[in-house]
């Protein structure tokens, strides 16, 4: 094994990795031991997770919500204050974090899944970006899916999101994280800073969500009762 990363071996590191923070609410989606190797896991920890979870947004989504961290602690805003948005570039480094990570996830049951990612050259620019701040900005789009506090039903259950993800492979063969955190979708070019093939995609496809459109079209949600409260909350890797 070796880190999707930094490329070193890292078959001793005991490390988990969570694709999405414990702290945004993520118990399951989680990499097999040694697909992050112990150095870079506490680099994302401290540089990129940390920073964006202390943004004000997060923080006061994290308090509605009433999402509590790994120590099981829920931020409490005495003063609201500000409510800033992560950097951009700390965003985009956040979300290449993830998109090489959704990517290992999805391919987790490949036997040679660990070699195709770490020797694929194309991804070596979103690596250098992601872990070691290389280059120019990483763009990525956002757009509001449903409220943060929309409330779902599946039969007689309610439950809110926290998010969902899949990998979007366009005609042009792009592969895009596709991310919908606290209601709000983020997409964002594993291969390289262009977003054409994503943007023809949403042409075709009537500007619909790809987590909801083409092969994930029957992955529909139910929009619950406005006032009421969840009786689950959740995360969904929406297509395998």
């Amino acid at each position: 094994m070796r880190c999707i990363f930094c490329k070193t071996l890292s078959d001793k590191t005991r490390a988990v990795e969570h694709i999405i923070p414990e702290s945004m609410g993520n118990r399951d989606h989680v990499l097999p031991r040694g697909a992050v190797c112990y150095k870079c896991n506490g680099y994302f920890g401290r540089k990129i997770e940390r920073p964006v979870l202390e943004a004000g947004l997060f923080r006061h989504i994290r308090s509605r919500m009433a999402v509590p961290n790994k120590k099981g602690r829920i931020p409490i805003l005495q003063d609201p204050g500000p409510v800033e948005k992560p950097g951009y570039r700390l965003m985009g480094r956040f979300l290449a974090k993830v998109g090489l990570e959704v990517l290992a996830f999805k391919a987790r049951d490949f036997a040679s899944w660990n070699d195709e990612i770490v020797d694929n050259r194309g991804l070596d620019d979103i690596r250098g970006f992601a872990r070691y701040n290389v280059g120019d900005d990483w763009p990525f789009t956002t757009r509001t899916l449903y409220p943060v506090d929309a409330v779902f039903s599946d039969g007689d259950e309610t439950y809110e999101l926290f998010h969902e993800f899949d990998i979007l492979c366009t005609e042009n063969q792009e592969l895009s994280l596709v991310l919908s955190l606290f209601g709000v979708e983020l997409t964002l070019n594993l291969g390289g800073r262009e977003m054409d093939g994503y943007k023809a995609w949403l042409e075709e496809n009537a500007f619909a969500s790809p987590l909801y459109a083409g092969k994930n079209a029957s992955q529909r949600l139910d929009m619950g009762a406005s006032s009421a409260r969840s009786t689950r909350q959740g995360q969904r890797d929406i297509a395998q």
